[in-house]
């Protein structure tokens, strides 16, 4: 590294987030930039720590050290193409990835010596902030452009869903030289960037401009069609070499609770999307308007989805005494949306009933306190009794999770067989459809190690294959899956591998 001793100099720092009073008012990024000398300073606190576990904690197999020394240097175009050499959409996951590469950088378990002559744990490199910087600076100086390929093969290939694994498989296919197609259901191409992310995250002008680059270099891009609906699985096959399936795993969790169905209990799902279309400027018919203005609101689940939902909530004016309730032994996870409202954070809060107002609408939600313990190698829920309590709510929202791809349509008509989790064999659409009804399975739609299905010539990457996960593995799930679908139909594959065996989260 250019500078051995930059982590004993320099201190961790990360750009201040936006005032909370000022960013609760828009949609905007709440993050802000680093100077370029701000940001080599954190590049020089990355260590010549011999084995570099960061890019063995990234799914991606980042090459961080290197791209971290390029920025000290001063190297930005160097920095880039190393970048983009394992990751094609660095600006998302400089945003909206959770870092699994900070959490396995040498520095957070290194102390030195403060000045009172006290050991102090020095925290990780910043690496997430380079990254989403190094992308920038690309657009920026106009470094990024498309590369559309330089010969073309027969072969064409359908992509259903335009998420981060389909944008990733559609362009690192259509580089190889094939004809790629990506189905779409929705009407802006991007799935859950564009429909799950809020704004405040990830401004959808980041996501559009890798689209147009993706246009420019020959993909082409359906939107509105729900394939396995509006398109035949038949036709589809029968105009198409190869098929990936990229459609996420968006079927909800369901809240069984009575209750559940009243006026006022909506999914995230539902949510978000909606609120992500009234930032965008769409018309939403007010008697479907889900808005929280002045409403009293509890979120059930404390995942990023459930984040998400909260920082809507503030930027639409909810009251202040936003609860968000945990089914399990684990506090919601702080981001920056916390500290915007202080919400009621609990975690082991049974839902038992949302409450009628008398008139079809939410009320009041009753909660009862509950403990997990572990019996016979298997976690268990005990009801506390004496704990019970019941809390005002105009709106609840269900953040809790979600158990797999969707299985009307598309998946129904290819017949691919799906994995249940927690069994060993696989199910059909058909029967997984069946055991929803009683209980609430996860599952996946199964593959082999080369990303095929059950379906000769289907493939599938993404949540639909791993279930409900980070956007990095999404990336590393459409690039292998690419490379596989290149060798199936070439006989082999020049695009480059991360073997899944090597990454170490």
């Amino acid at each position: 590294m250019g500078n051995d001793t930059g982590f004993l100099e320099f201190k961790k720092e990360s750009p201040p987030l936006r005032p909370v009073e000022e960013r609760v008012l828009d949609y905007q990024e709440y993050d802000t930039f680093f100077s370029d000398k701000d940001l080599q300073q954190q590049a020089a606190r990355c260590m010549d720590c011999g084995v570099p576990f960061c890019h063995m904690g990234c799914p991606l197999g980042n090459m961080i050290p290197d791209w971290n020394d390029l920025v000290y240097q001063g190297h930005w175009k160097e920095a880039l193409a190393s970048l983009h050499s394992t990751n094609n959409f660095p600006e998302f996951t400089g945003r909206i990835c959770p870092a699994p590469c900070e959490d396995s950088c040498v520095l957070t378990e290194h102390y030195t010596l403060d000045s009172e002559e006290k050991l102090r744990k020095v925290n990780a490199v910043t690496i997430e902030e380079i990254e989403k910087h190094i992308s920038e600076r690309g657009w920026t100086e106009g470094w990024i452009k498309a590369q559309p390929p330089s010969e073309l093969t027969d072969k064409r290939v359908a992509i259903i869903g335009s998420g981060p694994a389909g944008l990733a498989a559609a362009q690192q296919l259509r580089r190889s030289g094939h004809t790629v197609t990506v189905f779409e259901k929705d009407d802006r191409i991007g799935g859950l960037l564009v429909y799950g992310i809020p704004d405040f995250k990830l401004e959808k002008r980041v996501v559009s401009r890798r689209v147009e680059q993706l246009r420019q270099e020959g993909v082409d891009f359906r939107t509105g069609v729900n394939v396995g609906i509006d398109l035949s699985v038949k036709e589809l096959q029968k105009s198409f070499d190869a098929v990936l399936l990229a459609i996420g795993a968006q079927n909800a969790r369901k809240l069984t609770a009575e209750g559940h169905d009243l006026n006022g209990v909506h999914y995230a799902m539902d949510f978000l999307p909606q609120c992500n279309r009234d930032v965008a400027g769409d018309f939403i018919p007010e008697e479907e308007k889900i808005d929280s203005g002045n409403k009293l609101v509890i979120i059930l689940g404390g995942g990023f989805t459930a984040a998400d939902c909260l920082g809507n909530i503030n930027r639409q004016g909810a009251k202040t005494n936003v609860r968000q309730f945990e089914l399990v032994n684990m506090e919601p996870r702080p981001t920056p949306v916390h500290e915007e409202a202080n919400p009621d954070c609990r975690a082991n809060i049974l839902t038992e009933a949302i409450i009628d107002d008398g008139e079809g609408n939410v009320k009041a939600l009753q909660g009862v306190n509950v403990e997990w313990e572990r019996k016979n190698g298997r976690m268990t829920m005990k009801r506390l009794e004496g704990s019970e309590f019941t809390v005002s709510a105009d709106i609840v929202l269900l953040a809790m999770g979600f158990l797999g791809p969707t299985v009307e349509g598309l998946l129904e008509g290819l017949e691919v067989e799906l994995s249940v989790i927690g069994t060993e064999n696989s199910r059909t659409p058909a029967l997984v459809k069946k055991m929803l009804r009683n209980a609430q399975p996860v599952y996946s739609i199964r593959s082999d190690d080369n990303f095929m299905t059950s379906r000769e010539g289907v493939f599938v990457a993404g949540d639909a294959n791993r279930g409900a996960s980070l956007v990095v593995w999404a990336i590393w799930e459409g690039r292998e899956a690419a490379r596989c679908i290149d060798e199936y139909l070439m006989g082999n594959s020049v695009l480059p591998s991360t073997p899944q065996a090597e990454v170490l989260v």
